[in-house]
């Protein structure tokens, strides 16, 4: 029986978002074809995935392609069907950047304005739902960056502004200067990475009422594959979760934890495999016991004061 995927609003002056969120990262390498992508898309509104992540210098074998075949794709299917997340910030080696001599981040008006301009045409769309900053830019301007990102706002360009991967203390500083709400933190958790729970970036998420985005909630896969003896009895204490909530496995058992916190309620999945994506949805509305969650917890940390 398949799982009814309920939808979330990520701040009280933002946009829904699926339950689930499918990421785009690897699409070049899953997908032989824009038209095998675009079956791909039809088969998440299916399922009731709407919302899509991406990234200027995601691509594959160079950075900087994946935009355009992601909205080759969505093209197909439709723009009004999906949301669609992208970024800004993030300057990689490439041949389509041959300005770039070092990866560095860039969170100056001129980059900002440039990338959005650019996301835009490659994705094919007249606005992005929300724009990401995507790293936090050591050399930022608060007030020059602010004002970029509100530009695009008050333009139409972008409809809601979101970071990703900003500690607490970064988001305050720029929350502080905007006139737009950051409506998300697209952060790391996953039962091998729980710094978001104690560096105070989940905590703040529920003081100003956003819902973070989490990227690899299996760990980039190491849940499963890793010979690492800790590793090994992360995965089999998930597997005994999986086995209790009949869920598809440890990866599943994953992103069933991930979304049981409060703060950490929509994984970004990254799959082409339509059986982890609908392992992922089933778990993804899992609601895991108390215990059961905790029993993740202390396998990291058995010193813990319980």
């Amino acid at each position: 029986m398949r799982s009814e995927l309920r939808r979330i609003k990520i701040h009280e002056n933002g946009p829904e978002f699926s339950r689930v969120v499918w990421g785009s990262m690897r699409s070049e390498q899953q997908f032989a074809s824009s038209d095998a992508l675009a079956e791909h898309l039809r088969f998440l509104l299916d399922r009731g995935i709407t919302t899509l992540d991406t990234a200027p210098p995601y691509g594959h074998p160079d950075p900087y392609t994946v935009e355009e075949f992601l909205g080759r794709a969505i093209a197909k299917v439709g723009r009004n069907k999906f949301e669609i997340v992208t970024k800004c910030g993030i300057q990689r080696l490439s041949p389509h950047r041959t300005e770039n001599w070092i990866r560095h981040f860039d969170s100056t008006e001129k980059e900002i304005l440039r990338s959005v301009d650019r996301s835009l045409q490659k994705l094919g769309v007249d606005a992005i739902d929300v724009l990401l900053v995507h790293r936090p830019d050591y050399l930022m301007d608060p007030d020059e960056t602010a004002g970029a990102l509100d530009k695009v706002v008050s333009e139409g360009k972008a409809r809601y502004i979101g970071v990703s991967n900003f500690s607490p203390s970064r988001l305050n500083l720029l929350a502080s200067r905007l006139k737009a709400p950051i409506v998300t933190n697209q952060v790391q958790f996953s039962p091998l990475h729980l710094e978001p729970i104690s560096d105070g970036t989940f905590d703040l998420a529920l003081q100003l009422g956003h819902v973070p985005m989490i990227w690899s909630p299996v760990a980039g896969g190491r849940l499963l594959t890793s010979d690492d003896e800790a590793i090994r009895g992360m995965r089999s204490v998930l597997s005994e979760i999986a086995k209790k909530y009949s869920l598809a496995g440890p990866a599943e058992a994953a992103i069933a934890f991930v979304a049981r916190h409060p703060a950490g309620r929509l994984p970004v999945i990254g799959s082409a495999n339509r059986e982890r994506i609908d392992g992922a949805v089933k778990a993804a509305e899992t609601q895991l016991d108390r215990q059961d969650w905790y029993s993740v917890i202390t396998q990291v940390d058995s010193t813990l004061n319980l």
